[in-house]
């Protein structure tokens, strides 16, 4: 009798501890990877035509959904946009009266951004690439294809020389994952 209260006593703490390490775990997804600006990245995702998830993880891996956002070398936002290439994007959509401070706007910054790797996906014909480039800029990207130690078919990176790049790529992998899963 006494055995059978020691196991069933082992398996309720057996049991809380699953549960409360389960409960954790979706706690620690939940908060680390929100689901922000639902309805924007919806709207800009489909009228580029890119998928959403992709969108929510490179916010992720640029700003953590801080719409106030802006990095050393001087890219703005949620998805991280230097104000030169913001510019020439508004340009290019016909946006009236741009200036890099409408950055800070999270409608804004998302369409510009999601217009940005819909270009970077043309140009580049591949996602690591693409997002390589959005990293890295367009210009290293270019010259990392038409270099044999990075590139044998000029198309893809075999290797990447910028080990924050390498990591970048990674983790937007990373988030694509768990975001793959939490948007479904």
């Amino acid at each position: 009798m006494k055995k059978n209260n020691a196991i069933r006593t082992y398996a309720i703490i057996f049991l809380t501890a699953v549960t409360l390490t389960l409960f954790a775990a979706n706690f620690y997804i939940v908060f680390s990877y929100p689901i922000k600006y639902k309805d924007i990245i919806a709207k800009y995702s489909q009228s580029f035509d890119v998928d959403r998830t992709m969108v929510y993880s490179i916010i992720r891996a640029e700003s953590t959904f801080n719409p106030k956002a802006r990095s050393q070398s001087g890219a703005m936002g949620l998805m991280q946009l230097m104000p030169s290439t913001a510019s020439m994007l508004a340009l290019d959509l016909e946006m009236d009266n741009f200036t890099s401070d409408m950055l800070y706007d999270p409608e804004i910054n998302i369409k510009l951004g999601i217009s940005y790797y819909v270009r970077l996906l043309k140009k580049f014909q591949n996602s690591d690439t693409a997002l390589a480039a959005y990293n890295a800029g367009e210009g290293n990207v270019s010259a990392w294809l038409n270099n044999q130690e990075y590139s044998s078919d000029g198309k893809t990176l075999k290797k990447i020389p910028y080990i924050e790049t390498h990591n970048y790529i990674n983790k937007i992998k990373r988030n694509y994952r768990v975001y793959n899963n939490r948007l479904k």
